[in-house]
């Protein structure tokens, strides 16, 4: 057996790849077996060949698309996301000619719409509009008043029990800067105040001034005598506490260390605001922010509070304002309801310490008076918000302004800002649509196809990028969801804008021709395909004289459910937008929802028979790459078969030749 074994390998026979293939080197036949396995092959190798050359034109059409989808990306993101407010088309704000110029914007600003009428207005304002608001009628904390400074000049204030006096007789100044600095410099030289006190000078927004009295360490610090000055009448018997939003309300009086209730009555509503302090709850450590809190949600931010750090003051107000805004704490609510019920009385102890009033308070109306371009008079309006907007123009006012000098507001026209950015986006569209254009008509040239393996081992690298980009040409040559694209594109400007009616919606219309035509039409030159063309001054005289109309033609948005109808009613940029939305998907959508995108880049057949596929070129690609395999385990079979059977031929030969080498002998 062993012989049987070792003759059936001939001499010159070598395993493939270390298997269990026997390639033979034709030692015994003399023939060239691997130029004649591989001429056998032929055949398979061109199907494998041809396989992959029909993949790799999937694969650059595939590129293609990608390469269009980013473009009309780049048109999306640039005129049509909202986000990009100074070219994003589809806002009326964009057509806006109108430009409006403050003498003091400090006070007055204001912004004119595309219907103000150009020229100077002016305007005084007597009253502005403010919320209904009630605030601590005084300090919670250490803050005091300073309504006069000459009556803290030679007075004595005595803390604690008695020994720590502070001298004032000494000060001759005249601001509250002044006293601050003497005060803390008599503490400085009390033994039995230093580093205990401190005093700060502030003044509000409103010239308000206040001297602010800041403990420096535990020890409690308190006024027991204010020496005549009737500034400090609030202190008197208190101790010296430094407070903020962050301070606790136990720390601010007694009786505050359980369920604590506020009710409200604002712009004719009622809530009950609670805060749990006990120990099932915040267990004492509830602060003045968390009373802040807790009415904001409870009044759904109807109803803000705040607590002004230099003043000391706590303030409870309405979001809205003028006359008609109301603000009340009220003991007990009126009307109760299950879906709004009472939580309980207001906890008397919180308006004790807090300083505030149950009476009821209410919001006050801007008073203003307006004179307009043309009117030697002025007009006098009330308004319950500080921003208006009267005869096409939007105010925004901070404060009052004397009649005898009012702020002046400068209207002007300036067309040039919605010009360009319809011109641009013109050259940006044309551009898009000359590249689909170019790519819907180029010719292929069938004398290139993609290379082969084979091909590109015998070539430099410029001569196979110089080949591909000639075998590129015409991959997307009459493609059928671009042309519906370029169609769609071309539709959505020449389709009259109308009404449910059937009416146009605008006195102008798409076009070149005619004085209603607001200069913007498909190109007449056929070979600019359905490129756009300008007629400059028919624009600018539409966005001079016709704005609010040009806004109706680019930007009327429909919300008909009928497509052919949500079309028709829709301005040519709303259509623009929509239709991109189909081809690529919406901005900011990572999903292939879009024609194009779907098409170009999702797979979704990952079966052999590809019976779920949808013929998208990721789909195509897929099974094109199934063929591939099937091809080359194909080739892979065949080449072992030939190798086999040359392997028993030179087996054949083997053994003939020893039996001629025996013979040999025998016959010497």
């Amino acid at each position: 057996m062993a012989d049987s074994t070792s003759s059936s390998m001939p001499v010159g026979a070598t395993g493939a790849g270390g298997g269990n293939v026997l390639r033979i080197t034709g030692l015994n036949t003399g023939l060239d077996i691997d130029a004649m396995v591989k001429k056998m092959l032929t055949a398979d190798q061109t199907k494998v060949d041809q396989a992959k050359q029909q993949q790799q034109l999937i694969q650059w059409r595939q590129e293609a698309y990608q390469s269009i989808i980013k473009d009309v990306k780049d048109l999306q993101s640039t005129y049509f996301d909202l986000t990009k407010s100074t070219s994003y088309l589809l806002s009326s704000n964009a057509y806006n000619n109108m430009v409006a110029a403050s003498s003091d914007a400090t006070t007055v600003s204001a912004k004119a719409g595309t219907n103000a009428t150009a020229g100077n207005y002016k305007i005084s304002v007597s009253q502005i509009a403010e919320n209904a608001g009630i605030s601590s009628l005084n300090s919670i904390g250490s803050q005091v008043k300073l309504n006069t400074v000459e009556g803290w000049s030679g007075k004595t204030i005595t803390f604690n029990d008695g020994t720590a006096i502070l001298d004032l007789s000494g000060f001759t100044g005249t601001t509250g800067a002044e006293l601050t600095s003497y005060i803390n410099n008599q503490i400085s030289q009390n033994s039995d105040l230093n580093g205990k006190l401190s005093t700060s000078y502030v003044k509000d927004q409103n010239g308000s001034e206040y001297i602010k009295f800041t403990p420096l360490s535990d020890t409690e610090i308190k006024i027991i005598d204010d020496g005549g000055i009737s500034d400090l009448n609030n202190l008197v018997g208190k101790g010296i506490v430094s407070t903020s939003a962050d301070t606790k309300l136990t720390s601010l009086g007694s009786g505050l260390d359980g369920k604590i209730v506020m009710n409200l009555k604002y712009n004719g509503k009622e809530v009950s605001v609670s805060l749990d302090n006990s120990s099932t709850g915040k267990n004492g450590s509830a602060t003045v922010n968390d009373l802040i809190t807790a009415v904001k949600n409870a009044t759904g931010g109807a109803v803000t509070g705040s607590f002004d750090d230099m003043t000391g003051k706590f303030t409870l107000q309405t979001a809205s304002t003028g006359s008609t805004s109301s603000l009340q704490i009220e003991t007990d609510m009126s009307n109760p309801t299950e879906d709004n019920p009472s939580q309980g009385t207001t906890t008397a102890e919180l308006l004790s310490v807090l300083g505030l009033d149950t009476s009821m308070k209410n919001g006050s109306d801007a008073v203003v008076t307006i004179t307009e371009p043309g009117s030697s008079s002025g007009t006098t309006l009330t308004q319950s918000s500080n921003n208006f907007t009267v005869n096409g123009v939007t105010y925004s006012i901070t404060g009052t302004i004397a009649a005898d000098s009012p702020v002046n507001i400068s209207v002007t026209q300036d067309t040039s800002k919605a010009h360009d950015l319809i011109t641009n986006f013109i050259d940006k569209y044309n551009n898009l649509i000359g590249e689909i254009q170019d790519k819907l008509s180029e010719k292929k040239d069938y004398d290139y196809s993609p290379l082969t393996d084979a091909q590109k081992e015998e070539m430099s690298d410029t001569d196979i990028t110089n080949w591909e980009n000639k075998a590129k040409e015409g991959i997307l040559r009459n493609d059928d969801n671009l042309q519906q694209l370029l169609d769609n594109l071309t539709s959505a400007f020449t389709t009259p804008v109308t009404d449910s009616s059937g009416k146009s919606i605008s006195s102008l219309y798409f076009g070149s021709l005619g004085s209603s035509s607001i200069g913007i039409d498909i190109s007449d030159d056929y070979t600019q395909g359905s490129k756009l063309v300008i007629d400059e001054d028919k624009l600018t005289d539409a966005l001079t004289n016709h704005a609010q109309d040009v806004i109706k033609l680019f930007t009327t948005s429909s919300d008909s459910t009928v497509a052919s109808d949500k079309f028709n009613q829709s301005g040519i940029f709303q259509r623009i937008d929509s239709i991109i939305d189909d081809n690529v998907g919406v901005i900011g959508s990572t999903y292939n929802s879009g024609v194009l995108t779907k098409y170009a880049n999702l797979q979704d057949d990952y079966s052999v028979t590809g019976g779920s596929g949808t013929g998208t070129l990721p789909d195509q690609i897929y099974q094109q790459q199934l063929l591939i395999n099937t091809l080359t385990d194909r080739m892979s079979n065949d080449q072992t078969k030939y190798y086999n059977q040359f392997t028993q031929l030179e087996v054949a030969m083997e053994q003939l030749n020893a039996q001629q080498s025996t013979l040999s002998l025998y016959l010497g």
